[in-house]
């Protein structure tokens, strides 16, 4: 077999990286989604002033109905 190189490799050892990669990702995602649960988001913060939507603006008006 003349597997030492990727172009003259035959199917079964491209199907084997193939999965290869496949399994890599899969572990990869899975790592990643389960730090994500753990995290808390209690520690975010807004900064700014507050901006309270109580009466609808016009911004254009036209013929048809206005856009807000």
């Amino acid at each position: 077999m003349d597997n030492h190189s990727l172009i003259s490799a035959n199917g079964r050892t491209h199907a084997k990286i193939a999965l290869l990669g496949v399994a890599v990702s899969l572990v990869f995602v899975a790592v990643v989604s389960a730090s994500g649960i753990s995290r808390s988001d209690s520690g975010a913060r807004a900064y700014g002033p507050m901006v309270k939507a109580t009466t609808t603006s016009t911004v254009a008006k036209g013929d048809s109905l206005p856009v807000r």
